[in-house]
């Protein structure tokens, strides 16, 4: 069916709110100081910013190494402190929606990759009637033994149950697997911050991380298991594992029967295919399901397909966000530089009246404007960090937990991206500064 995008009229009165107040706020915040000042001293030229000497002249080694154009350079970005914080924080913003841009698609494309390779390594699984019939189950099992393509397989446990905590309860699937140990082949009990690996065969009941997160509990804490026929029960969490995908909660054989009072009724195998054996998946769930027990067979491939296939709209968001940044860094650099120039027009025509070139004319300022741009960067990937934190949490659905690293090539691309822009802008403002009139600049009161 056709998707539907209705316009959320409430969010659009919220954000033209958020934006004219940041306007007004800002065009009063400019005007104050000038509409409180006497028109006589309106009349008369601004005195000259008087100059400061600066942190990096106390370092000898470094400040005699430079020379002339970049002392001067250098002295400028402490002169002018409001155009250095404005520009810093402009840049920053743009580098911080491009990192997480960037760190968006980072967290989100690699949960498939992550939940496949580092949690879960079995191609597919099988699911069976819970009455299922003994000779029917030994009948399944001969046929994955003697099944060339198999690797390997082990039966499981999987029932759906309802857990509560203090401070919530969810869904989630309970799994007991037939041994301890060979469960250790399909799936990869670990910690996530910790270097830290967990096992069922210590009696621990292991909870996945994002459930833990849902209902605020850690190890050591306690949890119900709500079974309305045989009583709720207790059970207390021993480790918290790395989960990407759907909520699980894992115990061995005997901690399940301490639970419910009889051993589990497995009616899951998951198995495992040979290497280059992978075109076999499908004809073996295909001779899985001729079994009249056998309910489904799903496969991990075809999961990965179709996240992959959803996770793809995700590149139109990136490209919303670096095009806003893009936007945003040429607004703010074309403002701050087309003012920067207004105002010291007198000092950019002094320079040419002794002198100078366009072209050294022009370095002169763009050596404040590289600094500025590498400066603000740096600025950008700690906001980016903080922003991307906060938005990946934001926008995480209960069913799965997006991965939390970024790239260090989205800082690399986020970074490139911010000085194209840079460049961008001194390019466009580098005709402004040939047209500067010595003459008339020299004569004018700014």
């Amino acid at each position: 069916p056709d998707i539907q995008l209705p316009y959320d009229m409430g969010y659009a009165v919220q954000a033209t709110a958020i934006a004219v107040l940041c306007t007004l706020t800002a065009t009063i915040a400019s005007c104050y100081k000038e509409l409180a000042a006497q028109p006589a001293n309106l009349m008369r030229p601004p005195a000259p910013k008087q100059g400061k000497r600066i942190f990096m002249e106390r370092i000898g080694f470094i400040w005699r190494r430079l020379n002339f154009s970049w002392k001067s350079s250098v002295r400028n970005l402490v002169r002018y402190k409001k155009r250095f914080f404005m520009t810093v924080f402009g840049i920053g913003g743009c580098m911080a929606l491009m990192v997480v841009g960037f760190g968006l698609k980072d967290c989100i494309y690699e949960i498939v990759s992550l939940q496949y390779e580092k949690v879960q390594f079995y191609d597919a699984a099988a699911y069976m009637n819970d009455d299922i019939s003994g000779k029917e189950r030994e009948n399944i099992l001969e046929y994955l033994k003697h099944t060339d393509a198999v690797d390997d397989f082990i039966q499981t446990r999987m029932q759906k149950v309802k857990v509560k905590s203090e401070a919530s309860e969810e869904s989630l699937y309970l799994q007991a697997p037939e041994d301890e140990t060979h469960i250790e082949e399909f799936l990869s009990f670990h910690s996530r911050t910790k270097d830290e690996t967990y096992s069922l065969e210590e009696d621990q009941v292991i909870l996945t991380e994002k459930m833990s997160q849902l209902l605020d509990v850690g190890v050591g804490d306690t949890i119900t298991v709500i079974d309305e026929d045989r009583g709720n029960k207790d059970v207390k969490i021993g480790a918290v594992c790395e989960n990407y995908m759907g909520h699980y909660l894992y115990m061995g054989n005997e901690t399940y029967e301490e639970l419910y009072g009889a051993r589990p009724v497995y009616n899951g195998i998951i198995y495992q295919v040979k290497e280059g054996q992978e075109s076999e998946i499908e004809k073996i769930g295909t001779d899985l399901l001729e079994f009249d027990d056998v309910l489904n067979v799903s496969y991990t491939s075809s999961i990965e397909g179709r996240l992959d296939d959803m996770l793809k709209s995700l590149n139109l968001v990136i490209v919303v966000l670096i095009v806003s940044a893009g936007m945003l860094a040429f607004v703010v650099l074309y403002n701050l530089n087309n003012i920067n120039i207004t105002e010291r027009k007198r000092e950019l025509a002094t320079l040419k009246v002794l002198g100078f070139y366009d072209m050294e004319v022009a370095a002169y300022v763009y050596r404040e404007n590289v600094m500025l741009t590498f400066i603000g960067a740096l600025a950008g990937i700690v906001l980016g960090n903080i922003l991307h934190r906060f938005t990946i949490v934001t926008v995480e659905v209960n069913e799965a937990m997006f991965g939390r690293q970024i790239h260090w090539q989205s800082y690399v691309y986020s970074f490139l991206f911010t000085v194209g822009f840079s460049i961008f802008v001194n390019m466009v403002m580098y005709f402004k500064l040939k047209v500067i009139d010595m003459i008339e600049s020299l004569k004018s009161v700014e």
